[in-house]
């Protein structure tokens, strides 16, 4: 179970990806604009920022910059989505492009999943006696 971010100004979008990635198992909150999504972020501290590129307020690119800013935020890997062909210059781990269907986010966040996973496992330490 992650804790996942989704951030769009398209409501329905939001909603039915909030609900497909929820069903996953994950706990999920959802902003319409980068600002709020800012708040939510430094609040919750999410595993995974999944965010539209276009929006009012803060969109996509100032989001990434204003997390890869923020120390306590800086690592966490981000998913930007944009009709866009080509991904800004930014530091995220995926870049997908719309419109998409929910199976192709869900494939990145299990990909990411593994990876975090990977990165938070200790070592197993053997006993000796």
């Amino acid at each position: 179970m992650a804790s996942i971010l989704l951030v769009d100004d398209d409501v329905g979008l939001l909603a039915s990806l909030g609900l497909a990635v929820a069903a996953e198992g994950n706990v999920v909150r959802t902003a319409t604009n980068g600002a709020d999504a800012l708040g939510l972020a430094r609040k919750y501290l999410p595993d995974v920022v999944v965010t539209d590129c276009a929006m009012p307020v803060m969109n996509g690119v100032e989001l990434i910059r204003a997390l890869r800013a923020d120390p306590a935020l800086s690592t966490v890997p981000v998913i930007l989505t944009s009709e866009s062909r080509k991904p800004p210059r930014l530091r995220i781990s995926c870049f997908i492009r719309q419109p998409f269907p929910a199976t192709a986010l869900l494939r990145q966040l299990h990909r990411l999943h593994g990876r975090l996973a990977k990165r938070h496992r200790r070592p197993v330490q053997s006993g000796g006696s």
